[in-house]
């Protein structure tokens, strides 16, 4: 009994290192696969999530300052367009007005257009001084008008009138109507918010926003803003009335510039037939004519 549970007893102790090996890569198994210990082969989903909104975050940034460069670019060349086209409308103005003729007649007047009162100003006998081409005929004028535009803006133009045209306007029959298609209008100038005319009066010192008086203005003034709502003021030197003369003949002038009317005399001169007067001669007694030579005798 003994020997036989002696033999039975021995398979089961060759099979003890076995059961401990067993227990031993069990063991090990065990620990690779904690999950404190365990090795990462990626990344999560939370981890992708949040790299992906950082790198929105960033493009979004990138794109907004590249817009805002851009925008400023772009309000710059505008600004400096509008700057460049209000100083090249000041100067057709400014040498426009230096170039009336001395004949030629102005008439400013004021309307009401939607609730806002625009300047006309009419250059009758105007020569070539606002006509961008050839000069016009003597029986022509030129009229520089303001016309709203939709959006409460104005538009300034140059538009010609024949010679019926002009005559109804010096007789003053003539009713102002908007340009048709059938005028002859030249644009100059568009989105004006603001556009005043004024003509300085010689006698009252006082600017004035109508004139129909024969009495040529000083100086003329316009007030303008666009709609970068920069205002400017600028006054425009406006030459003297003077009539056509005979060739060869030139016009007899005032101290104050203006031309005298015929048969005056200017200060300082002799009316025609009257002969000059030669100072007096201490050597002449009194009683001897002053105009008179006095030539001393041959020296023997």
């Amino acid at each position: 009994m003994s020997g036989d549970h002696l033999m039975n007893d021995e398979p089961s102790m060759t099979n003890a290192p076995s059961t401990a090996s067993a227990v031993t890569e069990h063991s090990s198994f065990a620990i690779r696969h904690s999950p404190f210990q365990r090795v990462r082969s990626g990344f999560t989903l939370l981890e992708i999530i949040i790299a992906l909104s950082v790198f929105l975050i960033i493009i979004a940034g990138v794109f907004a300052i590249a817009k805002g460069a851009m925008e400023l670019s772009e309000d710059l060349t505008a600004s400096q367009e509008r700057a460049m086209t209000r100083q090249n409308f000041i100067e057709f103005l400014r040498s426009s007005f230096r170039r009336i003729p001395g004949d030629a007649e102005l008439l400013l007047a004021v309307e009401n257009q939607r609730g806002s009162y625009v300047p006309t100003l009419t250059v009758f006998n105007g020569g070539d001084a606002f006509s961008p081409g050839p000069s016009l005929p003597p029986d022509t004028s030129v009229e520089l008008f303001a016309q709203d535009m939709p959006g409460g803006a104005l538009r300034i133009g140059l538009r010609l009138f024949d010679s019926q045209q002009t005559n109804t306007m010096r007789l003053g029959t003539y009713k102002r109507r908007a340009p048709s298609k059938d005028d002859v209008v030249l644009p100059l100038i568009a989105n004006v918010q603001r556009f005043e005319v004024r003509l300085l009066d010689s006698v009252s010192g006082k600017w004035e926003n109508n004139w129909k008086s024969p009495v040529r203005p000083l100086f003329a003034e316009l007030l303008l803003t666009l709609d970068d709502g920069v205002q400017s003021r600028n006054v425009f030197w406006i030459p003297p009335i003077t009539k056509r003369q005979q060739p060869g003949l030139m016009p007899q002038l005032g101290p104050d510039g203006q031309p005298l009317p015929p048969g005056s005399v200017p200060p300082g001169t002799l009316p025609p037939g009257v002969p000059p007067t030669l100072p007096g001669n201490p050597n002449l007694s009194p009683n001897a004519n002053p105009n008179a030579v006095n030539i001393p005798p041959l020296s023997k």
